[in-house]
């Protein structure tokens, strides 16, 4: 930020209000939070932040230990970045989450797939946020990841949907005649708006009335 910034003044003031409510949130690991400041206009700040291409001031960024780091870009208000960051710690689970499987590709329920890479450091930091998703979309959308050179199956699969980077993310099956591609920020907030703007809960509601079930993991 820039310290006399009225843009900034804003930023920093949201901050402290997210910073007081992630701490009463009571929520595990807020306590191991460090919140910086960091003023442009204060010592060589400024060049260095010029150096690192920083130059849209203010800017948020929320680093959580396994992963990385990301800019905050939604609403700048306090409960909405204490959200961003609370969930982030939240415990999660890969059992949400279903392995390859292109039997899951019908036309009873939209398919939200990571291709991804073993080796791909951003594909791993977005693996907390892909299950949390997938957890809090359970009856409404399949999650489902795919390591793309993990079998000749596999690669094929993530070629047939044209996957040149990874992590990607793309939205199949269900009423979608084309894969859907995932253009927004890697979060869990992120995940369940895209599923949100493209999978209207009426149709979850359709779904259940024509008694149509989702696929259950096998043990």
């Amino acid at each position: 930020y820039r310290s006399g910034e009225e843009k900034s003044d804003q930023v920093l003031t949201a901050v402290a209000e997210a910073e007081k409510i992630a701490k009463d949130s009571g929520v595990a690991g807020v306590e191991k939070l460090t919140w910086v400041k960091c003023d442009a206009q204060a010592g060589e700040n400024g060049k260095k932040m010029a150096e690192k291409g920083l130059n849209d001031l203010p800017m948020v960024f929320v680093a959580i230990e396994g992963q990385g780091m990301d800019r905050y870009v939604r609403e700048m208000t306090g409960e909405a970045l204490a959200e961003f960051v609370t969930v982030k710690l939240e415990p999660t689970t890969d059992e949400d989450v279903f392995p390859y499987s292109e039997d899951l590709i019908t036309d009873a329920y939209p398919v939200f797939v990571k291709f991804y890479e073993q080796w791909c450091s951003r594909c791993k930091a977005a693996k907390a946020a892909f299950e949390n998703a997938a957890t809090r979309m359970v009856g409404r959308v399949i999650f489902m990841e795919v390591e793309c050179s993990a079998s000749e199956m596999t690669q094929k699969f993530c070629q047939k949907y044209m996957v040149d980077g990874y992590p990607t993310f793309k939205l199949l099956g269900g009423q979608f005649q084309q894969a859907v591609p995932f253009e927004r920020d890697r979060s869990v907030q992120g995940f369940v708006d895209f599923i949100n703007t493209n999978v209207p809960e009426e149709e979850e509601v359709e779904e259940e009335e024509e008694g149509a079930e989702e696929p259950k993991q096998e043990l």
